[in-house]
């Protein structure tokens, strides 16, 4: 008889109402998965110590320019400027403009042309300057534009030197 049957006949194919639960049960749950959020969690890299600091990323990547190993003196360059800007201090951007110029020399190109990494000095350099005006620093001021003199920017040079910080 028709009732004896736990399932449902479609063009010759019984599927039993355990199976309909257990495929919607699936289908709610894989619907829940891509509502919540992605956990990307990178494997391996969990510190059991604080956080490097800035002088421990700097002090890296010059380990890692000794070793002419580019990627990583990229990776710990980059870390420092992270930490730099969260600190909104003149001497950290200063101190990664400088660091930005050692990357420069490593990551160079053939007969002394510059890579990218001047263009990030000169960044990091400008936000020390306007961070060490902000600050009424003036030997912050004094020097980025010792730093740009050295870059050959005779005119931004003067042109910080000329910047009166006043309190």
């Amino acid at each position: 008889m028709l009732m004896e049957r736990s399932g449902i006949e479609r063009g010759g194919v019984v599927v039993s109402i355990v199976t309909l639960v257990g495929i919607a049960a699936t289908l709610g749950t894989l619907a829940a998965d891509r509502t919540a959020p992605a956990r990307l969690e990178p494997t391996g890299l969990h510190e059991s110590g604080p956080a490097p600091s800035l002088a421990d990323r700097l002090a890296d990547m010059d380990a890692a320019i000794a070793r002419k190993d580019q990627t990583r003196a990229v990776f710990e360059w980059r870390e420092a400027y992270g930490l730099a800007l969260g600190s909104r201090r003149w001497d950290a951007m200063a101190d990664v403009g400088d660091a930005a110029m050692r990357v420069d020399t490593l990551v160079g190109r053939p007969s002394g042309h510059p890579s990218a990494f001047r263009a990030q000095a000169r960044q990091a350099y400008l936000r020390a300057l306007f961070q060490a005006r902000a600050q009424h620093a003036p030997e912050g001021i004094e020097r980025v534009a010792d730093a740009f003199a050295a870059l050959g920017d005779r005119d931004i040079a003067a042109q910080a030197r000329a910047i009166v910080v006043t309190r």
